[in-house]
């Protein structure tokens, strides 16, 4: 009775499974975009409130890499020198982390996926990247407007940020540029209070943001790895006194700045305890 208990339960998972990897391809079947689009402030406040979060998440993910840099140049005079090179060999400390020689990896190999045919006008891709994901099926309606390399890009961004939901679909879809749209010659619609002007600009400045956003995105993962790995070759060569006293006696700046890197928050609290800018930031769109 058991064993039959136990094959039962194996062939339910394995159909809820299944049932999970064809959900999506089946909505696209009876998938529609509501009537009710965006209006003009609508539109300039989900604009406004994704560019904010977007720029949030850009410099928590970029935490990790700004320390790794900071490390790597502080490192980077002392470690040229014979004489250091020979005290790290005689101490063991000879195997430097790659990322504090180098500074932090700046470029992922990605393999592009080969094309496939369209699903009901939207990349398979798309469907497997949210087939764990409650997608609302307006959010297809709003990908099947692009081409499917902008529809994979949406996919990720909507994954990355967490926000797989029709308006944000929807926003991007708004503001894909022509040519990555299926049907460019399609009129664009218009928005009260909002020029034509105005869309460019928005569509020019998400497209960076986003663009950025990926790139931190792919790379924060290895960053945290590499600033990890860097931090603890720190501490053990903090904790040599031969290394401490060779630093204070020939680099005493440099050890100063170990130090105080040391003491510099590693995670999201680092945003927090860094005091406010002050200066002119990066202009951007404001309405």
């Amino acid at each position: 009775m058991k064993e039959r208990r136990k094959v039962l339960g194996l062939e339910a998972a394995d159909r809820l499974l299944q049932n999970s990897r064809t959900r999506h391809a089946a909505l696209l079947e009876t998938m529609h975009e509501p009537n009710r689009w965006f209006t003009g402030p609508w539109l300039c406040k989900t604009y406004q409130d994704e560019c904010r979060r977007t720029r949030d998440m850009i410099a928590e993910a970029t935490i990790s890499r700004k320390l790794l840099e900071t490390i790597a140049e502080v490192f980077r005079y002392p470690i040229k020198q014979e004489s250091f090179r020979r005290l790290l060999s005689a101490e063991s400390l000879a195997s430097v982390p790659k990322a504090l020689i180098e500074g932090p990896t700046l470029n992922l190999l990605v393999e592009s996926p080969a094309p496939r045919p369209l699903v009901n006008g939207v990349s398979p891709e798309v469907i497997e990247l949210l087939q764990d994901w409650r997608v609302p099926p307006q959010v297809f309606a709003s990908l099947r407007k692009m081409v499917p390399e902008r529809q994979l890009k949406a996919a990720r961004l909507m994954i990355a940020l967490k926000r797989v939901s029709f308006h944000y679909a929807q926003l991007l879809s708004t503001l894909t540029p022509a040519s990555q749209l299926v049907d460019p010659s399609r009129p664009r619609k218009k928005f009260v209070g909002v020029t034509a002007d105005d869309l460019a600009i928005m569509e020019g400045e998400l497209e960076l943001l986003n663009e950025e956003f990926l790139y931190c995105a792919s790379l924060r993962g290895m960053w945290a790895l590499e600033l990890t790995a860097a931090r603890l070759y720190l501490d053990r060569l903090l904790d040599n006194g031969r290394v401490v006293r060779h630093l204070a006696r020939d680099f005493p700046q440099h050890l100063a700045r170990f130090q105080t890197v040391l003491d510099i928050p590693a995670g999201q609290e680092a945003l927090t305890s860094q005091p406010g800018k002050t200066g002119l930031r990066r202009p951007h769109f404001v309405f």
